[in-house]
């Protein structure tokens, strides 16, 4: 899980929660770059430190916060009971 900071060159910023890479991919692609460049993006923006300015464009991306997903609920069940049971 990441909770990304997207700053744009107008000073508006927004503050997006990520549950995976591949999720965040799907975010750039859908809202600003290509696939390949999305790619580019989200591998340099994942794998940078808490608070570490990445910019492209006209936009400049920083992580707020890197956790775990935690006690997610899915189906009004906790993930970690879900795979307890096996996944059901």
């Amino acid at each position: 899980m990441r909770r990304i900071n997207i700053t744009t060159n107008d000073n508006k910023r927004i503050t997006k929660s990520f549950a995976d890479k591949k999720e965040f991919i799907e975010y750039l692609e859908s809202e600003f770059y290509y696939y390949v460049l999305a790619i580019e993006i989200a591998n340099k923006v994942w794998n940078s430190n808490v608070a570490e300015k990445i910019n492209y464009f006209w936009h400049t991306f920083s992580i707020q916060s890197k956790r775990r997903t935690g006690d997610k609920i899915i189906n009004n069940t906790l993930l970690k009971d879900q795979l307890a049971m096996g996944g059901k």
